[in-house]
């Protein structure tokens, strides 16, 4: 009787896994974090989050922006029976440098959009008014890679960049 070496091979999406895990969890970290404390009476300001590393990890093409506002929420129902990984959407509003907004003028097409960003309640205030929205198919499937659904607004006289995204993947 032949007597087989046992080995122990990694799973090949393991390493995907963690990753995903990982970041989930960082941005379902500021997500409840942010949410700590708040109740019914709560006001969006509350759950608005200003630190930008989140949100340049997972849009680096948006480059170095001035000022950023967003907030995040999980989707689903967090109690279900099944463990596993859990939808999150985040939105917010981005200043871009004058720089940044010609680059990405000149590197994609853009083309008016017809209605505005939608976006969480949150971030709502921060949208502005009267803004000339243009959007990018271009940009976005560069953005998304094609694994996310995300939309991105642009006004190029105000230099705001509006985002709504599903399950983003870091990049950086």
């Amino acid at each position: 009787m032949a007597h087989m070496a046992s080995a122990v091979m990694p799973a090949p999406w393991g390493p995907a896994l963690l990753r995903f895990a990982a970041s989930l969890c960082l941005v379902l970290t500021g997500a409840l974090v942010a949410g700590c404390g708040t109740d019914a009476g709560s006001t969006p300001e509350q759950d608005v989050r200003r630190d930008a590393k989140v949100i340049r990890q997972y849009f680096p093409e948006l480059g170095a922006f001035e000022e950023v506002v967003w907030t995040g929420e999980l989707l689903g129902d967090a109690r279900a029976a099944l463990p596993g990984p859990t939808d999150f959407r985040v939105s917010g509003m981005v200043r871009l440098t004058a720089s940044d907004a010609r680059r990405l003028r000149s590197e994609y097409t853009w083309q008016g959009a017809p209605e505005g960003p939608a976006v969480l309640a949150g971030i709502r205030p921060y949208v502005p008014a009267q803004a000339d929205w243009k959007t990018s198919d271009e940009f976005t499937a560069t953005v998304t890679e094609g694994r996310y659904a995300g939309t991105f607004h642009i006004d190029f006289r105000k230099n705001t960049l509006v985002f709504d995204a599903t399950n983003p993947r870091k990049k950086v």
